[in-house]
């Protein structure tokens, strides 16, 4: 690729580079044998100078399949759920019954916890990889396909918003997927409510382990805002969920009223400090191992990343039962339950993600371990 996907200038750095990385993180693996034989690609990750996106120049998006073995729920951890239901009473602030499109839905975790305020009327979900593993609100209908311009034409005419959470990062064109959300909340004057990782943020701490082959596209609040005028949008960029999310309110508005253009405040090179990190969590973990088992705490991707670019990890744990008795791709690192990583002897616990420490935390002092417990963005 010779351009950024989004303001489409060639000025950009490289700041990373990987290979045989698994094309999925968010899977299911039933065995050893196939973990190790899981499929792989090149991680080539290129930050653009002039308005601060970061892509994968490398991806193939014939590579990825969400098949019925993709897996990237996170219900079962009571932080995440309650901020999903504070980004859904975002949502619910605006006035009247509400209905609702949403655009990469999931199995329709976020479409029900709207519905629980009684505040929706009804809604529509778009997501080919949507597997209906658990039930949804009656008001709730998914559809199983990409949302494009034919299928907008087709929707009924009482949607008044429009959402799409963690759905924009897998997408490799960004621009003809904002496009045609766009036109839809323009020609009907819609709000518009998108939320997807923060790449300053994983830049600024360095995270290594949030680089993985799933997230093609990684936005900056003004890249983000950039695309977003790029196709008639204005929009209010805010960090949540610790830094490690954005979230995103737009509405249409005239050219003279957006005024956002890619001003040269890129990323410029981050690859020093990434693999400084690397390097002080190889040697930690190889320190640790000598006192006993080393397991992570955090089974999706943040988990999947670090035990494919660090030796020793005896196991991950994870409150996903569907992933428990699996393992990670390539790694082939098995997943448990958290009592069955405790009794097989494990000393430390790395957890990936620190918003989840004090739950963590918790969960460990009612089993009574007492080994010793640390955070990856507080170490290194």
């Amino acid at each position: 690729m010779t351009e950024c996907p989004v303001c489409l200038h060639a000025d950009f750095d490289e700041i990373l580079k990987r290979d045989r990385v698994p094309v999925l993180q968010n899977v299911i693996v039933a065995t050893e044998e196939e973990a190790r034989a899981f499929p792989v690609a090149r991680l080539r990750i290129t930050g653009c100078r002039h308005c601060g996106f970061v892509w994968n120049a490398d991806f193939d998006p014939d590579a990825i399949d969400y098949n019925l073995q993709y897996n990237n729920s996170v219900q079962a951890s009571q932080v995440y759920l309650a901020h999903q239901k504070a980004m859904a009473e975002r949502v619910l602030a605006l006035p009247g019954k509400l209905s609702c499109l949403e655009v990469g839905c999931g199995e329709g975790e976020f479409l029900n916890a709207l519905a629980a305020s009684g505040r929706l009327a009804k809604a529509i979900g778009f997501d080919p990889a949507h597997k209906g593993v658990y039930p949804l609100a009656e008001n709730i209908e998914v559809v199983r396909a990409y949302f494009d311009d034919a299928a907008a034409k087709a929707l009924p005419g009482d949607i008044n918003v429009v959402v799409s959470r963690h759905t924009i990062e897998h997408i490799p064109q960004p621009r003809p997927f904002i496009a045609a959300i766009a036109a839809y909340v323009k020609e009907r004057g819609l709000p518009l409510f998108l939320e997807t990782p923060d790449v300053s943020w994983i830049l600024e701490n360095n995270a290594f382990e949030d680089f993985f082959y799933e997230h093609c596209s990684l936005f900056s609040p003004r890249s983000m805002q950039y695309l977003l005028a790029e196709f008639g949008l204005k929009a209010k960029v805010e960090p949540v969920y610790g830094g490690q999310y954005m979230w995103v309110e737009a509405a249409p508005a005239d050219a003279s009223d957006i005024g956002i253009a890619a001003s040269g405040e890129g990323v410029g090179k981050a690859s020093a400090g990434i693999v400084e990190a690397l390097g002080y969590w190889t040697t930690k973990v190889a320190e640790l191992g000598r006192k006993g088992p080393v397991a992570i705490w955090g089974g999706a991707s943040k988990g999947v990343t670090f035990s494919l670019l660090i030796d020793g990890v005896d196991c991950a744990i994870d409150l996903n039962a569907s992933k428990q008795g699996c393992f990670m791709p390539v790694s082939a690192v098995p997943i448990l339950a958290p009592k069955d990583a405790l009794a097989r002897g494990v000393r430390s616990i790395i957890v990936m993600n620190p918003n989840y420490r004090n739950e963590i935390r918790a969960d460990l002092d009612a089993m009574g371990w007492d080994g010793e417990l640390l955070v990856l963005q507080d170490e290194a």
